[in-house]
């Protein structure tokens, strides 16, 4: 048996990117029953070029959006389920707009291949298999007055993706979209896209679920309250889980310590990185973000306190992913040329993201939708009265104002 060590986050800060777990490990970096007596560098095997970009590209990730939101306390995205709808993106795009994709996912190098990417991505694409904990569903849906072009349709059916034309004047058409998002993220996001959807454009769709057990489950007689400490110097109570000492894959260097916590199915796990002293904050954690791959963990006997989480997240990435390497070419009147006989320019990247962790497993789900505006269409303007505003009730003939007003509070105009 390998040493001991403790695995608290009861009194440091942390952090999770949990849908990273839900990503399919190679074969042979999957932890087993059967791993006892392992090598100290037997999860090196873990950290190909995917796998790295994928963990690196989550963090940065969660970087961008902590510089968007610096009041938020907790952060979370799925970097797969964006990386599953540029897969499907790219066959449509621009070289330019393909190359923005190539850096804004970090793929560089042996790792630069959206054909390697998509194959990788086929459970996330085309569907997991049946027992599996983790399935997706890709597809691209165009308006009617989009024209899109037959070659791309057949890269996508290829691709394993759903193709369809639809009506996007009709609200129809988006509520369909979110029925088919609720029903695949098995109701943990009941609705994905808010906004009316562009005549003459486009959505490009992901949506993942995922859920399992704990390979050793907590028993939950075992947690109790206990203090988190957060990075301000406070702390606030929160439902600790405790485990006992078992072996699993985990790694300690300075003052950080990760941890690997596997599921039953052998391709999938939580990692889990914290520190050995002070709150860290995420900016902290960047030197050691590679570790989200298991690179360099060896089995060791560790013991376990983990807090019971329920994560929620969503909104409009564009921003964030502009600033990674997504704009100019996303702008182009061409970026999506392949796509559709009219040009195009992408509007909005919504995610939103859902996770629990509890005693017995995690249940978690993602969805994207990358959506298009077409520059033929004719500008809209959008007026909402959602706020005070000021009115008058004229009479044309004679210019007289009959009535005006203010309403400050339309909730006491009813």
């Amino acid at each position: 048996m390998g040493r001991r060590a403790e695995f608290d986050v009861s009194r440091r800060a942390l952090i999770a990117l949990g849908l990273l777990a839900a990503l399919p490990w190679p074969a042979q970096a999957a932890p087993s029953s059967k791993s006892a007596g392992a090598k100290p560098d037997a999860a090196k095997s873990a950290a190909n070029p995917l796998s790295q970009a994928s963990a690196r590209f989550g963090f940065d990730l969660i970087a961008a959006l902590g510089k968007a939101a610096p009041g938020e306390a907790n952060l979370v995205a799925s970097p797969a389920s964006i990386a599953a709808a540029f897969a499907l993106l790219d066959l449509g795009a621009s070289p330019k707009l393909h190359a923005a994709l190539l850096k804004t996912l970090g793929l560089t190098g042996k790792a630069a291949d959206f054909q390697a990417l998509r194959k990788s991505l086929t459970p996330l694409i085309a569907g997991g298999k049946p027992d599996s904990p983790l399935t997706g569903f890709g597809a691209v849906y165009f308006d009617r007055g989009a024209e899109a072009k037959p070659a791309t349709l057949a890269k996508l059916k290829q691709a394993g993706a759903t193709a369809e034309t639809a009506d996007f004047t009709s609200p129809a058409t988006r509520d369909a979209i979110n029925a088919l998002v609720k029903e695949r993220t098995h109701g943990l996001i009941p609705s994905l896209i808010d906004n009316p959807l562009h005549p003459g454009g486009l959505v490009v769709l992901n949506a993942l679920y995922f859920k399992d057990e704990w390979r050793k489950a907590f028993d939950p007689a075992h947690t109790g309250e206990a203090d988190f400490h957060r990075i301000d110097g406070g702390a606030a109570k929160v439902a600790m889980m405790q485990s006992g000492p078992a072996p699993r894959l985990a790694r300690q260097e300075g003052r950080f310590v990760g941890i690997c916590m596997p599921y039953r199915s052998n391709n999938h796990a939580l990692v889990v990185i914290t520190t050995t002293d002070k709150p860290a904050a995420l900016a902290d954690f960047a030197e050691v973000a590679d570790w989200l791959t298991v690179e360099g963990f060896a089995e060791t006997d560790v013991s376990v306190a983990l807090p019971r989480l329920t994560l929620k997240a969503g909104g409009d990435l564009r921003p964030s992913l502009d600033e990674l390497g997504l704009d100019p070419a996303a702008k182009a009147p061409d970026a999506l040329r392949q796509f559709s006989a009219k040009p195009q320019k992408i509007d909005e990247i919504i995610q939103k993201v859902a996770l629990t962790v509890d005693e017995k497993g995690t249940e978690a789900a993602a969805a994207t939708a990358v959506t298009s505006r077409s520059l033929t269409e004719k500008p809209v303007l959008a007026f909402t009265a959602d706020k005070p505003f000021l009115f008058a009730l004229r009479d044309k003939e004679s210019g007289q104002t009959l009535i005006a007003g203010y309403v400050g509070d339309a909730s006491k105009a009813q």
